[in-house]
């Protein structure tokens, strides 16, 4: 038997509250605290040894010792069968919500604590100090949330921090930031938070969710548009501290994929910016996001994960090569395409907080190589009419399948707040420099230049690599967290409709009438590449294999926007997409960045893999344990007293 830690945590008359050996003996930090065992070696999936983090896990033993001493309730914490449970489940329950009888007693919360070597974080909605009936009242630490607020790096640092606040319930906010007369409430925001810094303190959050039917969450970053990570009454896993990076070197061999080549291994809360700029000091590059502050192994992956390298190396999702996860039953498993095949599937895009809470990612990685980007604009005014624009937009979308092919990555927009206006923002060239690039823009220059359109505000710019032009293309102020006054949705645009010159025409009559109607869409230009080095055959919706255009369509509202306003806006944009839908039959919508109302989202975000994610679903998880929005097997549940196009997060779990 490997050595087991017992570390003193907390004071003898806390756990002595919390516990006591059922023949009367007191329980003691050694023989019960933390409940952590050291376990050396992964030779199952990556063939490398675990992080540091992932050495410290729960495992039988641990449960046994515990069983030993004749601890009460000790059930609580143990593993479970789902083969079993799926055998025996007849019907569910909802999940024990606070207040309820079934509702852990604060005694069993301080064990949990306990074992957890102090992890457990009481829920506190972040901008409690600004209210003066939270004991956290303070006016100058309110006045520091506030200026904070907006940034995604504040959220991501507070255990209850999340960047989209609007589905959570906008329960508690600084109040400048929300309506007048505004209160707080911890609303949608989970009852407990684990704080994890290993493996153990993430199973036992698994296994005491599950054994005590308690709603269970997962935070990584908190970047999700639709509310996966918040819950009223839930535990929640953060995993925010898992951000080790090693690099495996140039020539790592995984054995089951076959592939050879440098690759990372990651931990599943390392942020986009710390990867980039590991890779890059080494010369290299990864698929990954432009926004710094995502979580690369989170639900960034989980759900696909588009990037400005995608048109030359495929998704982010097919760039893993195994994973180290915890299973809803609480047991750690080394996942990869001949180990847990199925789960290694549906991991890589089949959606975040739904299949297990990975841990740690090995990766692949690229030669570094150069990027040259352009950003142009025009619009209607002076010399351009409205239908010379239009025509413009149309000379600028018929590139698309040349642009994608040429491993290219076209961020761009539509604004038309009076007359409209087109800004390319960047055209991003990969392996070019800006002489290729300007080679490759001149032809559609000289097209809008027949149209009576002369781009005059053209600039190119090169950079080394990935990491210097996200630096000179997006400021980190950009960024924005803590938001709630909008919602956002998407739809994957076909190849098909540029080979066919009627669907193209209705295509952009789509756009053009949703962008004249909202003021403004945004669009990536790109493909999901084929990779022939790597197994691309995962859950990532088949709509992607298809794409030459992510676009997506938003709606807002004011500060002072009521429950009714919020709902009444979330509609009409639901029907506004309606002609994207009709423009683009069979296709889809990326669920990172999908309206939470999305219709038949099994099929927009999931397409045809849907019914196998589904079996998946009841095979790892018989129990519902890992509940999301929009997530896999998320039918067959519901939130109470929701409002219909205002899905909040503030109400028990239950199913249907």
């Amino acid at each position: 038997m490997a050595r087991l830690a017992f570390i003193a945590v907390l004071s003898l008359a806390s756990l002595a509250l919390a516990q006591t050996i059922q023949d009367g003996t007191e329980a003691t930090e050694e023989n019960v605290a933390p409940a952590v065992e050291e376990v050396q070696v992964d030779a199952a999936s990556s063939g490398i040894d675990y992080f540091p983090f992932e050495s410290s896990q729960l495992t039988g033993d641990i449960i046994t010792n515990l069983t030993n001493y004749n601890l009460s309730n000790v059930e609580v914490f143990d593993f479970s069968d789902a083969d079993n449970a799926l055998e025996r489940r007849t019907t569910r329950v909802c999940k024990t919500y606070p207040g309820e009888k079934g509702w852990p007693a604060r005694p069993i919360w301080f064990l949990l604590n306990i074992l957890l070597g102090g992890a457990l974080i009481e829920g506190v909605p972040t901008a409690a100090p600004c209210y003066s009936n939270w004991p956290q009242y303070d006016e100058a630490k309110c006045a520091a949330v506030t200026s904070e607020w907006g940034t995604p790096s504040y959220q991501l640092s507070q255990p209850l921090g999340i960047q989209y606040y609007v589905f959570e319930g906008v329960s508690c906010l600084p109040p400048s930031l929300t309506r007048t007369n505004a209160t707080c409430t911890l609303g949608g925001m989970p009852s407990y938070v684990v704080k994890a810094t290993n493996v153990a303190q993430v199973q036992l959050a698994v296994n005491f969710a599950r054994n005590l039917n308690l709603r269970l969450i997962v935070k990584n970053k908190g970047h999700d548009f639709k509310a996966k990570s918040s819950g009223a009454g839930a535990l929640s896993v953060w995993t925010n501290a898992f951000s080790s990076i090693q690099y495996l070197g140039s020539t790592y061999t995984h054995g089951p994929s076959g592939y050879k080549g440098p690759a990372f291994k990651i931990g599943s809360g390392v942020q986009a910016l710390s990867l980039y700029q590991a890779a890059d000091k080494l010369g290299l590059h990864i698929v990954g996001g432009n926004t710094r502050t995502v979580g690369i192994g989170g639900g960034y992956i989980a759900g696909g994960g588009h990037s400005p390298l995608m048109s030359m190396y495929g998704m982010a999702a097919d760039q893993v090569l195994s994973m180290e996860v915890v299973l809803p039953n609480g047991r750690f498993v080394s996942v990869d395409e001949k180990t847990y095949p199925d789960l290694f599937f549906a991991l890589r895009g089949g959606g975040g907080s739904t299949w297990g809470i990975v841990t740690s990612l090995v990766i692949r990685a690229y030669p570094k190589k150069p990027v040259s980007t352009l950003t142009y604009s025009f619009g209607i005014g002076g010399d351009i009419s409205k239908e010379a624009f239009w025509k413009g937009i149309d000379a600028v979308f018929a590139k698309f399948p040349e642009y994608a092919d040429k491993g290219m990555y076209s961020y761009w927009s539509i604004a038309c707040f009076g007359d409209c206006s087109f800004a390319m923002t960047p055209q991003w060239g990969n392996d070019m420099d800006s002489a290729a690039l300007g080679t490759l823009s001149t032809p559609l220059f000289n097209e809008l230049a027949a149209l009576g359109i002369n781009v005059t505000d053209a600039v190119y710019t090169n950079y080394d690599g990935v990491i210097s032009a996200i630096d000179g293309t997006w400021s980190a102020e950009s960024e924005q967290g803590g938001v709630w006054n909008f919602n956002t949705a998407s739809r994957l645009f076909p190849r098909s409709n540029w080979e066919d010159p009627t669907k193209l025409a209705a295509q952009t009559a789509a756009l053009r009438t949703s962008v004249e109607a909202a003021g403004m869409i945004l669009g990536y230009n790109v493909k999901a590449a084929d990779n022939p080095s790597l197994n691309q055959t995962n859950a990532v919706n088949p709509a992607w294999r298809q794409t030459l255009l992510h676009a997506l369509l938003g709606v807002t509202w004011s500060q002072e926007a009521t429950p009714g306003d919020i709902a009444a806006a979330n509609k009409n944009l639901v029907k506004m997409m309606q002609s994207w839908r009709d423009a683009s039959p069979g296709a889809g919508a990326y669920l990172n960045e999908a309206d939470i109302n999305e219709p038949d989202w099994q099929q927009a975000f999931y397409g045809s893999n849907y019914a196998y994610l589904y079996q998946l679903k009841q095979k790892y998880d018989p129990w519902g344990l890992m509940w999301a929005p929009t997530a896999v097997g998320s039918e067959d549940w519901y939130i109470t007293g929701q409002v219909d196009y205002y899905p909040t997060q503030n109400g028990k779990l239950c199913p249907k």
